[in-house]
């Protein structure tokens, strides 16, 4: 009886019920790991691989770029746009016959390494800025992660696209989904993007501030060198 009491009040009281998840913990995990990516050793090389690949990726003459996607196809790719229906991923496939198939499966092949080269960077970036503009804030690098959360959804609208490859001609169940996969991963980076713009916007206004504090300090230290009343 007392053994059972024991185990009830234990359970009553949640010591029994295990290790409890508390939003802060996790907020602050987040957060150190995201301090990891904010430095230059990072931020470098993830620019110099970011900046080839995206060049290479959404602008080239490559089979498997963008650019060259949309030509073949009369049209956008779903993964470019911020939300395409079930209905405009089937038309799409079919507007780009076989060939234009052929270089939208190419361009999935290629698009299983953006997402991460692109997340990488952003993060990078996003951590390096919070480290520079609040370094006493020390949950604020937790925002690095939102590119993190946004590739999630770049590989979820990936798997959509090649299941809707494999069905066609046929639409695929999952159709639907790529075009909610496409929106959360615009709304992600956008507010990556956002949060990375205006940290940079503040560090940028600091560094003014002080530049005319410093100017200012020197004028009058002139004029009291030269012997006249600031």
């Amino acid at each position: 009886m007392a053994t059972s009491a024991g185990v009830s009040a234990g359970a009553a009281s949640g010591t029994g019920a295990g290790p409890e998840v508390r939003p802060a913990g996790v907020l602050a995990r987040t957060a150190r790991a995201m301090e990891r990516l904010g430095s230059w050793q990072v931020w470098v090389p993830s620019a110099i691989v970011y900046a080839a690949f995206a060049t290479v990726f959404f602008a080239s003459s490559a089979p498997f770029a963008v650019a060259q996607v949309g030509a073949a196809c009369g049209r956008p790719a779903p993964d470019v746009n911020a939300y395409t229906s079930a209905a405009g991923v089937h038309a799409f496939l079919e507007a780009c016959g076989p060939a234009g198939r052929e270089a939208y499966r190419a361009m999935q092949l290629a698009d299983l390494l953006y997402p991460a080269v692109f997340a990488l960077f952003m993060a990078s970036s996003i951590a390096l800025a919070l480290t520079w503009s609040a370094p006493r804030r020390r949950l604020l690098p937790a925002l690095a992660a939102l590119p993190l959360l946004g590739s999630a959804f770049d590989y979820l609208e990936n798997l959509c696209a090649w299941l809707a490859l494999a069905a066609y001609p046929e639409p695929a169940a999952t159709d639907a989904l790529l075009g909610l996969a496409s929106a959360a991963k615009t709304v992600t980076s956008w507010a990556g993007g956002l949060v990375l713009i205006v940290v940079l916007a503040l560090l940028g206004l600091s560094a003014a501030r002080g530049s005319f504090s410093a100017a200012r300090a020197r004028r009058r230290e002139r004029v009291i060198a030269a012997g006249r009343p600031a």
